[in-house]
């Protein structure tokens, strides 16, 4: 398998090895098999973003592990496409996107890709969208059949997502006729919580100097931002608290994994004591 992994940095060699795939179906599972067994490793992640990786393969390697998933008894689609959108990057994500008719399938999927990409490749996406004749309503009508607290979650834990969708909210290209009266509330209800956030992000970059900080060891770093944000998270429920870390994290001012371990493993004192210390 290392040598295996070794040769796509070859010329044309994934090339070769997907036409394989054309002749033979079932070399396709057996090479999951092992592409799912090392999905932890570098090499995984280099084979799965190559730009000849085609997308319909892709998908199919997606639902292989989905299936495999399910086998394990474990059947919530909202964690499992959470941990696939960490093993591709933006790009492949919007080459995956580019299946319309595969997307329109699964929402939920196409959700969490959407939350993968970045302002370019947003760009690429409404691109794509017009060429298909779709408008911006279709993007937004995917949220109609997921429950509140799914929303909540996949925009708390996407900021580039969140901000697209709140600024089509404020330029009104979001209307209650397009996704129905109480989905509009639910939807922009949201919004409007996320903004909380976003606003208290601002703050904090205001306050403190991240650039600077984020060079630092964590000891020479100013520990009043961490207190400012534990403070804030105990003022929500419990349900809310992972989210809201990944919203900050994913903002920014949450610097790195060490933060966020300290500021989970404090709040599990402050819920067994009483108190972050």
């Amino acid at each position: 398998m290392i040598n295996f992994f070794r040769q796509i940095h070859e010329e044309c060699f994934l090339k070769d090895w997907v036409e394989a795939f054309h002749k033979d179906d079932s070399l396709i599972d057996l090479v999951f098999e092992y592409l799912w067994l090392y999905r932890s490793e570098s090499e995984t992640r280099i084979l799965l973003n190559h730009s000849d990786f085609p997308p319909w393969l892709l998908l199919r390697f997606i639902y292989f592990g989905y299936g495999k998933q399910i086998l394990q008894g474990h059947f919530d689609s909202n964690v499992y496409f959470a941990q696939v959108k960490n093993l591709i990057d933006s790009e492949q994500s919007l080459r995956i996107l580019s299946l319309a008719e595969e997307m329109d399938k699964d929402p939920t999927l196409k959700i969490h890709l959407l939350a993968n990409l970045d302002a370019q490749t947003w760009e690429s996406y409404f691109d794509i969208l017009e060429q298909n004749e779709k408008t911006i309503h279709a993007l937004v009508g995917i949220f109609v059949n997921l429950k509140e607290q799914e929303i909540r979650t996949i925009l708390l834990n996407s900021p580039t997502l969140y901000i697209y969708l709140r600024l089509m909210l404020v330029s009104r290209k979001i209307t209650d006729d397009e996704v129905g009266d109480e989905k509009a509330k639910i939807l922009k209800d949201i919004l409007e919580g996320i903004r909380e956030w976003e606003l208290f992000a601002t703050n904090l970059k205001d306050k403190f100097d991240l650039l600077t900080e984020r060079k630092q060891i964590p000891k020479e770093r100013d520990s009043k931002r961490i207190s400012l944000i534990l403070y804030e998270l105990i003022k929500v429920g419990e349900e809310d608290r992972a989210g809201i870390i990944s919203y900050l994290k994913g903002s920014h001012v949450i610097l790195d994994e060490w933060e966020e371990g300290i500021i989970r493993s404090t709040l599990v004192n402050y819920k067994q004591f009483g108190t972050f210390i």
